[in-house]
């Protein structure tokens, strides 16, 4: 009964990471992700049901579009199939048993899932753009609010470390719009601050400070490379790498507490 469940999961996280897709391409462009149909980004034609499904609609097209013909990219397919396994490795890391409903796993399990897709949403844009989108930061602030009062209310926790960081995302958000009315544009390393605060509220103080120390090893081995292969970048994607290896952090550390120390 659990590997249905757990086919479940996979393709809700196909879905999503359709979506991210979607997100990626239009946040930018400040074009609508939630009611506007999805089109094909080459001929603009609406896209029916058939052209939606995740995985199977681009294997079934192999891998172009039905209206002009156009190659999809392949990160489209690779996304979904990433989304897919993400939330599937997430969902095993918890050990859900269909005998035992506990409710504050299936609860941790959304607040965490919703903090996932913006952190996929903040890496897709920073590794296209090399740009933070301040609507997904205030997407996580509201996240942020709504975790703490549910961990404050239920588990025994040191509340003023949380007051703190969300209190330094807000403020530097604020920092941000002061700089943005005066220079007409957004302060990136400002967020990126914003966005450590941000991932300090769920991932602690441990997670992120792990996940900021392989990130920068990650960015140092990419710089190594890149010079190797003598290829010009000068612009670093640093909320990419914190994002995703935050992703993985947070996957590792819940096999460790319900696998290895059976907590």
């Amino acid at each position: 009964m659990e590997i249905f469940i757990y086919l479940i999961i996979f393709i809700m996280g196909t879905f999503f990471g359709s979506f991210f897709t979607l997100a990626v391409y239009r946040i930018p462009l400040k074009q609508d992700i939630l009611y506007t149909h999805s089109y094909c980004p080459n001929c603009k034609h609406k896209l029916n049901t058939l052209d939606l499904f995740p995985i199977l609609s681009y294997i079934i097209l192999k891998g172009r579009c039905r209206y002009c013909g156009e190659k999809i990219r392949i990160r489209y397919f690779l996304l979904e199939i990433l989304g897919g396994i993400v939330f599937l490795l997430y969902a095993i890391s918890f050990k859900f048993n269909i005998m035992y409903f506990e409710i504050y796993k299936i609860i941790k399990f959304a607040f965490v899932i919703l903090y996932f897709v913006s952190l996929f949403l903040i890496a897709g844009i920073d590794k296209e753009n090399v740009k933070i989108e301040k609507c997904l930061l205030i997407y996580g602030f509201i996240l942020s609010i709504a975790y703490i009062i549910y961990v404050c209310t239920n588990y025994k926790v040191n509340v003023y470390s949380y007051i703190i960081y969300i209190i330094l995302m807000l403020i530097f958000m604020i920092i941000n719009e002061i700089l943005l009315h005066k220079y007409q544009k957004n302060n990136y390393y400002i967020l990126l601050i914003s966005l450590f605060s941000y991932m300090l509220i769920f991932s602690n103080l441990i997670g992120f400070i792990i996940t900021f120390t392989i990130s920068i090893i990650a960015i140092f081995i990419n710089l190594i490379i890149n010079k190797i292969l003598k290829t010009t970048n000068n612009k670093i994607p640093i909320a990419f790498y914190i994002s995703i290896i935050n992703i993985i952090y947070m996957i590792l550390v819940n096999y460790l507490q319900y696998y290895i120390l059976k907590i």
